[in-house]
């Protein structure tokens, strides 16, 4: 039943894209999109809070076929009509997909996995050992990324590339350190209505981690699992020399076209 639920689910997705992509005038959807763990949903009710739209949530099954607010780790399309783009710096993203997802997985230095399990998560093991796995793991992401078709620099790429001025960019450490003014500036853009920094600020409020900790644990999701910790720069705490040249190798360019980093030196900032 859960995975008949699952598919359900996956299957109101893909559909829900196609009719937002194909008929924007009588589906007007907000598309929210990032890589995984970026903060999408987090931006969906910043998003929905500031504009007055609803957004799905809960595993819909059914497809959304009326104004909302969607949210989605597909690429950037040109055939988007109005979206927002979630940018977030992949090593942290990194971490968090990491810590995520083994929650999934049995405790231990060497927990035992089925072959399902090594399948999903290539190169993922107990969060206890990040360090130490790291590596392997980012190995794994380059190939094949959990929750999306595209690795971390795959999608930045693509709303580069794309250039569509329809996707709006919105920075998840722009929203942690200045969030009304980065809000309220990326819903301007995306409306073309002037920036209001006091609903934004509103937003924020409301749509706190606290409160949505809170809402998840009254609607009996696991709140620890599904919110991360809101923080920036955690990369630094977990990468060693290793992952760091291993993701410098992969996504080093990406890294520094979108401003995290002006050079590839930030690795020798990793030790062993």
């Amino acid at each position: 039943m859960r995975n008949l639920k699952w598919q359900m689910a996956r299957l109101s997705h893909h559909v829900t894209w196609f009719l937002g992509t194909s008929f924007p005038k009588s589906v007007p959807l907000i598309f929210v999109i990032a890589y995984p763990k970026s903060g999408t949903t987090w931006v969906c009710h910043l998003v929905g809070d500031y504009l007055r739209r609803p957004f799905p949530t809960g595993g819909v099954l059914l497809p959304v076929a009326f104004p909302a607010v969607v949210h989605g780790h597909e690429r950037v399309w040109k055939s988007y009509r109005q979206g927002v783009y979630v940018l977030r710096d992949g090593r942290d993203a990194e971490i968090s997909k990491f810590i995520f997802y083994s929650h999934s997985i049995p405790e231990g230095d060497h927990p035992p996995m089925t072959r399902q399990q090594r399948r999903r998560y290539p190169g993922l093991f107990n969060k206890a050992n990040i360090r130490e796995h790291l590596a392997d793991f980012l190995e794994g992401q380059r190939t094949r990324p959990i929750a999306s078709r595209a690795n971390w620099g795959e999608h930045v790429r693509s709303f580069f590339n794309v250039k569509n001025p329809n996707v709006v960019l919105l920075g998840y450490e722009q929203l942690i350190h200045d969030g009304p003014e980065a809000l309220a500036t990326a819903m301007g853009q995306l409306t073309g209505e002037p920036p209001d920094l006091e609903r934004a600020a509103e937003a924020l409020r409301r749509c706190s981690f606290r409160n949505q900790k809170q809402l998840a644990g009254a609607q009996g999701r696991s709140p620890k699992h599904f919110f991360g910790s809101g923080t920036t720069g955690r990369w630094k705490k977990y990468f060693n020399r290793r992952a760091a040249e291993l993701f410098d190798r992969y996504w080093g360019n990406e890294l520094i076209q979108a401003g995290y980093e002006t050079d590839h030196e930030w690795v020798r900032q990793c030790d062993d």
